[in-house]
């Protein structure tokens, strides 16, 4: 038994590029889309995300690069956001995630954190990955913007103001079965 009350916790990394992605769009026939971009340059950010189930709340960061270093960062905010709560983490086998050099941090913490690793392929059981695609169709897919921070601040507070009926939708949740379960767990 964990030694707090436990929460589930699904983590995982995207890239966010300063270069638009093109999707799917419906042009005019014999036209093609054009979506400004920065030309060559094309600076990224990775954004390591916590998507807390059931509630649908979420700790988001950005860093320059996706290392270990920076997964163990945001697993300390994570831990430090709500001290008194025991977090179950599903992640996948990303190489950052699994590195023997997070060991010595999975031992220090193990009073507040637990990792549950998802066997290699299986992207469909880390809920995250459902929000991720979600916000790439909402907010980078055909979109430039006129900077790389200004495109990650935006990306936050969409994160940050989306709707619990949104949220529950991506997941696939019946909201009214999920609020009484909240309701139950705290």
């Amino acid at each position: 038994m964990p030694p707090h009350p436990a929460r589930l916790v699904f983590f995982d990394a995207t890239d966010l590029h300063w270069c638009p992605e093109v999707g799917n769009a419906y042009v005019p026939q014999g036209e093609q889309l054009k979506v400004d971009s920065p030309g060559k340059e094309d600076p990224w950010r990775a954004l390591l995300g916590s998507l807390i189930y059931p509630t649908g709340e979420g700790l988001y960061t950005l860093h320059e690069r996706k290392r270990h270093q920076e997964v163990q960062a945001h697993l300390e905010g994570l831990i430090q956001w709500k001290p008194p709560i025991f977090w179950i983490v599903v992640m996948d086998n990303a190489p950052a995630h699994t590195t023997p050099k997070l060991d010595d941090f999975w031992e220090t913490h193990k009073a507040h954190l637990q990792g549950v690793f998802l066997p290699t392929y299986s992207p469909h059981l880390n809920l995250i990955e459902h929000l991720w695609r979600f916000m790439r169709g909402q907010m980078t897919r055909t979109q430039f913007y006129e900077s790389l921070p200004a495109q990650c601040q935006e990306i936050v507070e969409w994160l940050e103001t989306l709707p619990f009926s949104r949220f529950c939708s991506l997941m696939g949740i019946d909201e009214s079965q999920l609020l009484i379960l909240t309701e139950y767990s705290q």
